[in-house]
């Protein structure tokens, strides 16, 4: 039976705002190629080709075909299929597209996002999906044979497992509903997986789409997996900038940092520590393209929320905060709490057994009366939610 598309969960890392139009890369959608297709021929290998996990596959469950039984999009989407063989508490899959008769080593631009979409089947074991990527330095287009010489790094991978080369990267667990992953490649960890040049560092602007990696969460989890997926692009990423008043504070403002979360829907998307230049501007790079609420919050001062930040397709500039001092125990109200925290490193300087940073409110390295004036003047204000 064909199912057609259906509702789409994005993944918290990477959630898109449907509202706004966003400057895309298409890699393929894999409606310009034969379904059933022959097993590995288009963009992926079957299951069992890579060296580095071929061992661990069962030979009986282990293709990668376009098909038309389901579909995010148009008619068609690459199902692929695999089991594990039993006793290997150290298997995971590394889906490889190295020289694939269609659609090979497809090329990506290191600056943009990474994004596809994945129909994970009821019965199928949860897992982690990682982004590995070859750095060829290639010149080919997005979605060309970017070429199958260079190091491999992960993208993505919060960890490597253990004792393991698997990585640990974002977490699936979604069952038959299609849900968007997204990797903002310029923003995300980066671990060193294979080759001489591999150290953890994209040394390169623009490389291949290497592999899909599936680490399974529970060791030894045999399967079958199945699992659906469909409309690989690229996304371009924009930075924010503006500016951030530290009130009341005449110290160093470039070794305070301010915590930006950008929110959608009430969830915090993405998390950001960002600098300060000695004028107080900030850039926040590589944003998604959507509409975020800003929430901003440096040590012992009061969060401020800017709603409605639209991200389409242009960097976003002067949004620009103005902090209120004095929250020194960090729970974004100006209490007793905070006084009592004052009194208690009064007359300190750095060194001090009762020195306590953010009770220096005016950054002046002493907690003096000063500091009382600074939150005797904003006692009782509180920072937005």
């Amino acid at each position: 039976m064909k199912l057609a598309r259906m509702f789409a969960v994005p993944l918290v890392v990477g959630i898109l705002a449907s509202a706004v139009v966003a400057q895309t890369f298409p890699i393929t959608d894999f409606e310009a190629f034969p379904a059933p297709s022959s097993n590995g021929s288009v963009m992926f290998r079957q299951p069992s080709f890579s060296g580095s996990t071929g061992s661990y596959i069962d030979g009986a469950v282990n293709t990668a075909q376009v098909v038309t039984d389901i579909a995010y999009s148009g008619t068609k989407s690459l199902r692929v299929n695999w089991r594990f063989l039993p006793d290997k508490p150290s298997a995971w899959l590394r889906l490889t597209t190295y020289n694939t008769p269609n659609l090979p080593n497809p090329a990506i631009d290191f600056a943009h996002a990474l994004r596809f979409k994945i129909y994970v089947a009821s019965g199928t074991p949860d897992f982690y999906i990682t982004l590995g990527v070859r750095e060829t330095n290639t010149t080919a287009p997005i979605g060309g044979n970017g070429g199958a010489s260079g190091g491999i790094e992960w993208i993505g991978a919060t960890s490597l497992d253990p004792g393991y080369v698997r990585p640990v990267g974002k977490l699936i667990t979604a069952k038959n509903q299609w849900v968007e992953v997204v990797f903002n490649i310029p923003v995300e960890t980066v671990n060193p997986f294979a080759g001489a040049t591999a150290n953890g560092v994209l040394d390169v602007p623009r490389g291949a789409l290497e592999c899909l990696a599936f680490t399974p969460v529970e060791a030894g989890a045999i399967g079958p997996y199945l699992i659906y997926l469909d409309d690989f692009e690229q996304v371009a990423v924009w930075s924010v900038s503006g500016n951030v008043e530290l009130r009341d504070f005449g110290g160093d403002v470039t070794q305070v940092p301010v915590t930006v979360e950008l929110r959608q829907d009430g969830n915090v998307v993405r998390t950001a520590t960002v600098s300060l230049d000695a004028d107080g501007n900030y850039t926040l790079p590589a944003v998604l393209p959507g509409t975020y609420d800003l929430a901003f919050k440096a040590s012992h001062w009061l969060r401020v929320v800017v709603p409605g930040v639209v991200v389409a397709n242009g960097d976003v500039t002067d949004v620009n905060v103005s902090l209120t001092n004095g929250d020194i125990d960090g729970d974004n109200e100006i209490t007793l709490f905070d006084f009592g925290a004052l009194v208690a490193a009064f007359g300190s300087m750095p060194g001090d057994s009762n020195w306590n940073a953010d009770a220096d409110l005016d950054g002046d390295e002493e907690v003096t009366l000063f500091d009382f004036g600074v939150l005797v003047r904003n006692f009782g204000a509180i920072g937005d939610e």
